[in-house]
């Protein structure tokens, strides 16, 4: 699909957030575990949640919606341990339905997420977690097998807090008798949708410090209605196009304690905004301040805002830094903003005076040496309008972004639909007063 996208109109008027992608994905895999009928409200309708739905069904699960935003979900009918391979090679997150299988069959074969469209992230720890649970774990170069011979709870310790990691020991110690205890877990959000989403299907899982989780295994789960968070990603999108744009948009149904970082992160570059209840406003931003930003796990800023704080940077005075402690290698979307005007160069930590950190505990600094991590942005930047293909589809958003922002016409070739990370963005940035044409 080609986008063209005019620039320079400031976005007007108010949006609602849709659900968590991010939450919902993890949470239909979860409702595997159950007999009983599921209801999820509040679901994003996006090419991964579909995906999700396709391993359901193909399986012999019950995933379907009856309603526009409401899936109900049964594992009643799961029929086979294999999860299919064309779609559980497409994200990441198909491990997750290991729990579940392991619970009805006594065993689980994963597929391995193939090097695409989306980078194929390291899962030691996934493998770990298994094997401190006590699951016989073979991998070949397709598939991870898993097998609950002789489970145990056990404690599992991360080495660095992991989003996924924390998710899958979740759910994979939900269904073994006695107590895990998971140390240095993730302080997501979206962790404590799935806490509070397993505690209703009859689980016991308990947040007893920040990053400490306590799961005491069961084997009964019933049905429940659960509504799915909305979207912080969502949220700091549509804050940027209203900077971008010198514009003035109200977020609706925003969940204030998981904007806290992003809301701090405006008040240090000192924009118009002001938040109350649910309802986040941001207008008119005449003058952007430089600022040093630390990319994070929750609860700090967390690495999906990383681009939305680059781009808006570039319209700051003077310099700014941004330091990913998280991953190596989520700066290539800078190349195309420096095509479209910005001045931003990627380089070391230590080059700019930063002690160099990366919470990745697969990174090895000896073998690999110092990463360039950090984004130095001189700004203000005057963008303007440019013909350009999409490469990563992690970063398609980012650039429809810059391209409200910059002077003339941008056509943007290559979005697919399994680039959006929300629901309806095209649409709600157009009833916002956005010239763009598909």
């Amino acid at each position: 699909m080609s986008l063209f996208i005019e620039g320079k109109v400031p976005l007007q008027g108010s949006i609602s957030l849709s659900g968590a992608r991010n939450s919902a994905i993890k949470l239909i895999f979860a409702s595997m575990y159950s007999n009983e009928d599921i209801i999820l409200e509040n679901v994003p309708r996006l090419e991964s949640i579909a995906v999700d739905m396709e391993i359901v069904q193909s399986m012999g699960g019950k995933a379907e919606w009856i309603g526009n935003n409401k899936l109900l979900l049964n594992g009643s009918g799961l029929s086979a341990f294999e999860v299919p391979l064309e779609a559980g090679s497409k994200y990441r997150t198909a491990f997750l339905l290991a729990g579940p299988l392991l619970f009805r069959f006594g065993k689980a074969r994963i597929p391995k997420v193939k090097e695409s469209v989306f980078k194929a992230s390291p899962i030691n720890r996934i493998i770990e977690t298994w094997k401190s649970l006590g699951f016989e774990v073979v991998e070949d170069d397709d598939w991870i097998s898993v097998a609950s011979n002789s489970p145990k709870g056990a404690e599992i310790n991360f080495k660095t807090s992991s989003h996924t990691g924390t998710e899958n020991a979740i759910l994979s110690a939900a269904l073994i008798e006695g107590e895990t205890i998971i140390n240095n877990a993730s302080e997501e959000p979206e962790i404590d949708d799935l806490i509070e989403f397993c505690n209703l299907m009859g689980a016991s899982v308990k947040r007893v410090e920040p990053r400490k989780i306590i799961i005491t295994g069961t084997h009964v789960f019933r049905g429940c209605t659960f509504e799915v968070q909305s979207d912080k990603y969502e949220a700091a999108a549509f804050a940027t196009a209203a900077i971008l744009t010198r514009g003035n948009i109200a977020i609706k149904n925003v969940k204030k304690l998981s904007m806290v970082p992003f809301i701090n992160f405006l008040s240090k570059i000192g924009v118009n905004f002001e938040i109350q209840d649910d309802e986040l406003r941001v207008w008119n931003a005449t003058k952007i301040t430089s600022t040093t930003v630390t990319v994070a796990p929750s609860p700090g800023f967390v690495p999906d805002w990383q681009p939305l704080a680059t781009l808006m940077l570039t319209q700051a005075d003077g310099q700014s830094l941004v330091h990913d402690t998280v991953y190596t290698d989520r700066f290539e979307y800078t190349k195309d903003l420096n095509r479209m005007g910005a001045n931003i160069e990627v380089v070391k930590p230590s080059e700019v005076g930063i002690m160099p950190v990366i919470s990745e505990d697969s990174y090895d600094f000896e073998k690999m040496g110092e990463p360039n991590t950090v984004s130095r942005i001189e700004g203000p930047s005057k963008l303007h309008a440019e013909k350009m293909h999409i490469i990563d589809p992690r970063y398609a958003n980012v650039l429809v972004l810059a391209a409200l922002a910059a002077e003339g016409k941008t056509e943007l070739n290559g979005y697919k639909s399994l680039y959006e990370p929300t629901e309806n963005f095209f649409d709600k940035l157009i009833s916002l007063g956005a010239k763009i044409t598909r």
